[in-house]
């Protein structure tokens, strides 16, 4: 991607990233790497500089043939970002280990750490991860959190009320299992905080045993496990403070799982689950318990689909015709839809780019992400398809018979909500063919 003299000014002129030190208590020395700190600081500074001013959510440096290259993830979007020779984007590598208090040395282990950050007068949590690709070769991933923008509470993260009263509902006997699900960095452990949030606290008493990472919890009751207690002994001491409802960290234990079966006839638990798609965790939940247990227990299984919202400042209104209508199931008297903008008339010289159209979204023109929420809850029908095998197709099949939420159901919802765009929601369900988008217009951190 080539630069030219307005680039040049846009980089002296962007202000640099200030580092403020490693997170979780790691300390580190910069005088100890006085090469690489001359090798590598200002490239790092100004390339995390670039994927903040981008509103990268992640930054991601892959070592391939020889190069590093550098992609910022914007609203679930991988941006090509530059690509660099291969030992100086291994020295960025080594720098960023070193500012994360990690062993810039260890090449063969997977390390996980973070750097306290400020940009632009806003504080960053960078948290930082190194995955083994091959022995000495690894892959740096950067996951940016602005400690203050949480989504914990479920109108923050614009979860609708009526998926809010129906959790509530499920709740509201004191019993059974929640379990939320899905794919890796789709913010399922938000989802998670959500659902627990959902429980009516003035009528409830919550109680939460999960490993939260400081994120707070609104009116839940932290317990502290003592030592030389199992786990069932722990359920007894909170059933006997009149508990209603416990938050569990990620399940991955099986006699977890059994010991929550035991009491979930007295208390209501909500936990996340390593699976993709309810479905997926139905079965792992078969393979742990047993279809009676789940049959018995389980109430219901939550996930999310993260979709991208329109800019407000540049989208555009557009009248549906019937066909189209007809088509999404749409109320006939749906009189407005919203698109992105379209390209100027390639005719006209004197038309304004996208990119000059709206500097708020820089082009794109999207701004932000919304979920799409899918929940399979455990009636009488689909308890029957559990019990005959679970067969995808008829999960499907049974889910649609109940008339329950489905992702493309409610991510059509997002579309009649003016959020998002038709074609938008069609991205997002489309097969994936590996394409990566166009990198926009933006200084590269190597040049």
């Amino acid at each position: 991607m080539g630069r030219g003299d307005d680039d040049d000014d846009q980089e002296e002129d962007m202000e640099q990233v200030l580092f403020q030190g490693p997170m979780f208590g790691r300390e580190t020395n910069l005088k100890e790497n006085p090469r690489l700190v001359k090798a590598a600081l200002v490239p790092v500074k100004k390339m995390i500089s670039d994927g903040l001013s981008r509103r990268a959510h992640t930054i991601l440096l892959e070592p391939a043939q020889g190069r590093v290259t550098i992609r910022f993830v914007v609203d679930g979007i991988p941006y090509p970002a530059g690509a660099i020779p291969g030992q100086r984007g291994m020295a960025m590598i080594q720098m960023i280990k070193v500012l994360a208090g990690l062993n810039p040395q260890e090449r063969n282990e997977t390390q996980s750490g973070g750097i306290n950050a400020e940009f632009e007068e806003v504080r960053y949590e960078l948290l930082t991860e190194t995955v083994l690709l091959k022995p000495g070769v690894e892959r740096l991933k950067i996951r940016v959190e602005n400690p203050k923008i949480t989504y914990l509470k479920p109108a923050d993260a614009g979860m609708p009320e009526e998926v809010m009263r129906q959790i509530r509902g499920y709740t509201e006997d004191s019993k059974g299992l929640i379990l939320v699900c899905g794919p890796p960095d789709s913010g399922i452990t938000s989802l998670s905080i959500c659902a627990i949030h959902c429980v009516d606290p003035y009528l409830y008493s919550v109680f939460s045993l999960a490993d939260t990472g400081g994120k707070p919890l609104t009116n839940v009751s932290d317990y502290e496990q003592e030592e030389g207690h199992d786990l069932e002994f722990s359920f007894d001491r909170i059933l006997r403070r009149e508990a209603d409802a416990i938050f569990m960290d990620p399940l991955t234990d099986p006699a977890v799982v059994q010991t929550m079966c035991q009491f979930a006839d007295r208390m209501c638990f909500i936990a996340e689950i390593p699976a993709k798609t309810p479905t997926e965790a139905v079965q792992q939940l078969i393979q742990w318990v047993g279809t009676d247990l789940v049959t018995q227990h389980l109430k219901a299984v939550i996930t999310q689909k993260l979709i991208r919202t329109l800019c407000d400042d540049c989208k555009q209104a557009f009248r549906p015709n019937p066909q189209l209508l007809k088509r999404l199931n749409l109320p006939p008297e749906t009189t407005i839809l919203y698109r992105a903008p379209s390209p100027p008339d390639p005719e006209d010289e004197d038309a304004p780019s996208i990119e000059e159209l709206c500097e708020d979204c820089d082009g794109v023109p999207f701004h932000g992400r919304t979920a799409a929420y899918e929940i399979l809850e455990m009636t009488d029908g689909m308890k029957e398809v559990v019990v005959n095998g679970l067969d995808p197709q008829a999960v499907k099949e049974q889910m649609a018979s109940d008339g329950m939420r489905t992702l493309q159901k409610d991510a059509v919802r997002l579309v009649v909500e003016g959020k998002t765009a038709l074609e938008e929601v069609q991205r997002t369900f489309a097969p994936s063919k590996g394409r990566r988008p166009k990198a926009r217009p933006r200084p590269r951190p190597d040049e």
